[in-house]
């Protein structure tokens, strides 16, 4: 599994997306290795949803950056 990295100035959303599905059908992966284990599973599940809000965080922002609109050019 691969550790995830932060959104790189040049990543786009739709980059980032890609990436982030890829990184948590990874996790998934390994939460369903490890089913019915008492000591994993809820491990991986709690680095699930962790990943999950971190990347939420850097995927909103640059989503915004995305977005925004530029400032009229003089």
């Amino acid at each position: 599994m691969r550790n995830p990295q932060a959104a790189t100035p040049c990543e786009n959303t739709k980059v980032m997306v890609r990436n982030i599905a890829q990184e948590l059908a990874e996790i998934q992966q390994a939460i369903n290795d490890c089913r019915g284990d008492g000591l994993a599973e809820p491990r991986l599940t709690g680095t699930w949803l962790a990943h999950l809000l971190i990347c939420s965080k850097e995927l909103l922002q640059n989503l915004l950056i995305d977005t925004a609109k530029l400032p009229p050019r003089l």
